[in-house]
């Protein structure tokens, strides 16, 4: 199980929590997290709330899924565009530049770069690039 998937799947859990508790008339601010005993009613909940293909029985029903499948099936059913994975790239590169200047490094010489994508069929490898050419 990926970390990212299970983050996702807390979140939507959560997300989960407070519609059933406004359903019921309570307040939102009560839900602070998700205890673990809940946590697998949760995401049931979502799991059959959710838009997307499941593996159904031979009657045509979803098939009740293990925790682990069902967080797996969920992540595999989010859509990211290129703006969010663009918009994430920039704030990561800020609380790198961030976390660089809060500890000593001069402002002038941190500077961030245009994220670029890379097309979804090329193989993606992680480096770094640098280019120092003037616009």
């Amino acid at each position: 199980m990926q970390k990212c998937s299970r983050c996702c799947a807390l979140h939507r859990s959560r997300a989960e929590k407070r519609r059933a508790i406004v359903r019921e008339g309570g307040s939102t601010d009560e839900v602070a997290s998700v205890s673990p005993a809940e946590y697998p009613a949760l995401l049931k909940q979502v799991y059959q709330r959710a838009d997307m293909a499941k593996p159904r029985n031979l009657v045509g029903l979803a098939k009740d899924l293990p925790v682990a499948g069902m967080e797996k099936l969920l992540m595999t059913g989010i859509a990211v565009d290129d703006n969010a994975m663009r918009e994430l790239a920039v704030q990561r590169a800020v609380a790198v530049r961030d976390y660089l200047a809060a500890g000593g490094v001069s402002p002038g010489r941190l500077f961030l770069g245009a994220p670029k994508s890379v097309p979804s069929d090329a193989k993606w490898t992680p480096r770094a690039e640098l280019n120092l050419a003037m616009p």
